[in-house]
Parts: structure tokens; C-alpha cells; sequence
């Protein structure tokens, strides 16, 4: 009997210390993580950006029902005066290990992130690119909407936008005026005029309005861009037709 016990013991030790090597196997690819920090209204890359890469392991015990996470730093670096840095490393094979990226948002103070990664693990044994556009936040604007080609009390206008570096309002808006008591007739009509009183704080954007004007019976359309920079103290959104 004893000679089996062994052989069940050495099968046991064997087969533990194999699950030991395996869970510890590293893959041959390396895998890349490709950070891109910019502001998308200048171009310009925003350096000095703290990053990092984490390793995080699955610890849980066996038989528990919430899971328990070892994590370190792997690497740790800085964005270039372009706004980009980059790691190369290799991963462990066993799904118990993930690896994740992150960004200090420290320097984020008056600027707001427009576009950045889903959240998720890095994709090993592949190129991974994290992106964040931000830009200024708070600039400060004012709104003149002006009909400075009218032709009589029967032209009508309709105009509508969209932002061209904002995901979230990258389709076109509704058309406004809309269900407004001052325009009834969802239009603004004759020689409309206004100019805001009260100054307004928008992030910068690069916006694409679309017009629809009416003059003397005839109907046309053009687009015009707007950028909210913030190089004035105050930006005047200029809704000319």
C-alpha cells in the first residue's frame, strides 16, 4: 500500500507544481500600450502626462465567492513634449493575470476629456493605443444671431450644428428654432436680431452650423464653422445669414 500512497503523493506534488510553471508561463509576443495625450482644437500634444502600466492577478481563494486582486506597477513613464509615450513588456499567459493602463488626471485642472479608451484590460500579445483628446474648459461666449441680409418681414431662417471633435453631438442637431413661443412658426423671421446678455462657458470645440434661409420667396443653405479657442477673453459665437 505504501509504494501507491507514493506514487499518489508524487502524481499530486507533480501535477501542483506544473499548474505552479504554467500559471507562471509568459508569452512570446511582447505586448505594446501606445499612450496619445492632445488637445484636438490646437494640435498639440499635452507632455509631462504621468502613465502607467498595472499588473493585476487573481488571488481569490478557492470556494469564495468575491474575488480578490493582487496589483503592481510594471512600468511607469511620462508623455513627451507630442503628448505620446509608450511601453513594451511581456504578459503572463494564465488568464489570472490582467493588465491595465492608467493616466494622472492631475493635470486635467480647467480642461475636460472629450475622447478617451473604453474601460478594459490592455489586449495582450498585441499593439494596444490609448487616446484621450482634451481640451479648455470654460471658455466664455456669447451668442449673436443676426439677419444681415434681410429683404423684408417674411424671411425665415432655421439653422442647425454639430460639433467636429466631440463625439457625443457629431450628428446633426434639431433644427431651432423649435416649439419656442417666442417663434411659433419654428422660424426666425423678418429682420431678426440677438445678442445675448449674460456671458455663457462652453469647453473649446470646432462647431459646423448649417442655415437654411429664405429671402424674397427663394430657399438656400450654406454651412460656416465656428472654433472655441478662448484666445479673447470672451468668444462671440456669430450666427450671420
Amino acid at each position: 500500500m505504501k509504494p501507491l500512497k507514493h506514487i499518489k503523493l508524487l502524481f499530486v506534488s507533480l501535477f501542483m507544481a506544473s499548474a505552479l510553471f504554467s500559471c507562471k508561463k509568459l508569452n512570446k509576443e511582447e505586448t505594446t500600450v501606445y499612450f496619445s495625450i492632445y488637445n484636438p482644437i490646437s494640435g498639440k500634444g499635452m507632455s509631462g502626462v504621468s502613465v502607467k502600466i498595472i499588473e493585476q492577478k487573481d488571488v481569490t481563494p478557492p470556494l469564495k465567492l468575491q474575488n480578490k486582486y493582487e496589483s503592481k506597477i510594471i512600468w511607469e513613464g511620462t508623455t513627451d513634449a507630442n503628448g505620446k509615450a509608450s511601453c513594451s513588456f511581456k504578459t503572463f499567459k494564465s488568464d489570472k493575470y490582467t493588465y491595465w493602463h492608467s493616466v494622472d488626471e492631475s493635470f486635467m485642472d480647467g480642461k475636460k476629456i472629450i475622447t478617451q479608451p473604453d474601460y478594459g484590460p490592455v489586449s495582450k500579445n498585441a499593439p494596444n493605443t490609448m487616446t484621450y483628446k482634451v481640451v479648455r474648459d470654460n471658455i466664455n461666449v456669447i451668442v449673436w444671431r443676426k439677419n444681415i441680409n434681410c429683404y423684408d418681414e417674411n424671411d425665415k431662417c432655421k439653422i442647425r450644428e454639430r460639433s467636429l471633435v466631440k463625439p457625443w453631438n457629431a450628428e446633426w442637431s434639431k433644427w431651432i428654432p423649435q416649439n419656442s413661443p417666442f417663434y411659433p412658426n419654428n422660424y426666425y423671421e423678418g429682420c431678426d436680431e440677438y445678442l445675448s446678455n449674460n456671458i455663457g462657458q462652453l469647453p473649446q470645440d470646432i462647431i459646423e452650423v448649417e442655415y437654411e434661409v429664405t429671402r424674397n420667396g427663394v430657399s438656400t443653405t450654406f454651412k460656416d464653422t465656428f472654433y472655441i479657442i478662448g484666445n479673447n477673453s470672451v468668444d462671440t459665437l456669430k450666427y450671420f445669414y
